[in-house]
């Protein structure tokens, strides 16, 4: 058998190092995108508004992607029949309305509470907070309230920036915004901006932040930190959210 000299074998190598190097370049700037830009337009189809806002957002000035987040958010808008509502006593956002129901965020902080009671890794499933809002605070309202107040089924995932598990969804009445749900639902960081007793404090979100013992908030200012807070700060505000049926 005839024998490959070395130095055809080194340019057959070149070759094969320089076609897996244009390979993982196409996959890296054009299948990832296209799959992500896929991906977002799915969730757009299922109604899951928020994280296709996310997912586009996300891509930057990829295809039109720039020109459906802004329109996805502009049609959220639309569905507002009312920004503000009276409800159970207290001043809400009205976020978005469909299917009869309307989404509403408390307008200011009901109170500074700690996500989780001790420093541990906590998810939203898992946070005491998610007990207290669903139990003593859900319980506050009055029955012909309560009773329009939705079983909403609410999804966890995992963060976009660190990969930090979100734990498993959950069925909650009530629950807090998720990262991509600040994004959508505000159109810049003042409109974010909460207030407790007249000052603006941070809030808390219900996605994972840089580690299990962190989750994400928005800053006093509006901004979203992504990295998130110690889950055991009782320094950041609470802003209940909720679907409730509309009259």
């Amino acid at each position: 058998m005839k024998q490959i000299s070395w130095k055809r074998m080194a340019i057959i190598g070149g070759i094969a190092v320089a076609a897996a190097a244009a390979l993982t370049v196409l996959i890296i700037f054009v299948g990832i995108p296209a799959a992500k830009y896929a991906r977002a337009n799915t969730l757009q189809k299922q109604k899951d508004y928020a994280e296709a806002y996310d997912g586009y957002d996300r891509m930057g000035d990829y295809g039109n992607a720039e020109a459906l987040k802004k329109k996805l958010q502009e049609d959220v808008f639309a569905t507002r029949t009312e920004q503000t509502m009276k409800f159970g006593g207290r001043e809400w956002l009205v976020l978005e309305e469909r299917d009869g129901k309307a989404l509403l965020l408390l307008r200011d902080v009901l109170e500074l509470r700690a996500y989780n009671d001790e420093l541990e890794d906590s998810t939203w499933e898992s946070c005491t907070l998610r007990a207290y809002l669903n139990g003593p605070f859900y319980n506050s309202f009055e029955d012909a309230d309560r009773a329009r107040i939705a079983e909403t089924a609410v999804t966890n995932r995992e963060s976009a920036e660190y990969g930090t598990k979100g734990g498993g969804d959950t069925r909650d009445h009530v629950f807090l915004l998720s990262l991509a749900e600040a994004k959508l639902y505000f159109p810049d960081n003042a409109a974010r901006m909460a207030r407790n007793n007249g000052s603006a404090v941070y809030w808390w979100l219900r996605s994972p932040g840089l580690e299990p013992i962190l989750a994400a908030t928005v800053g006093s200012d509006g901004t979203l930190n992504f990295a998130g807070s110690g889950v055991n700060y009782s320094t950041r505000g609470v802003r209940p959210a909720l679907w409730i049926t509309k009259e």
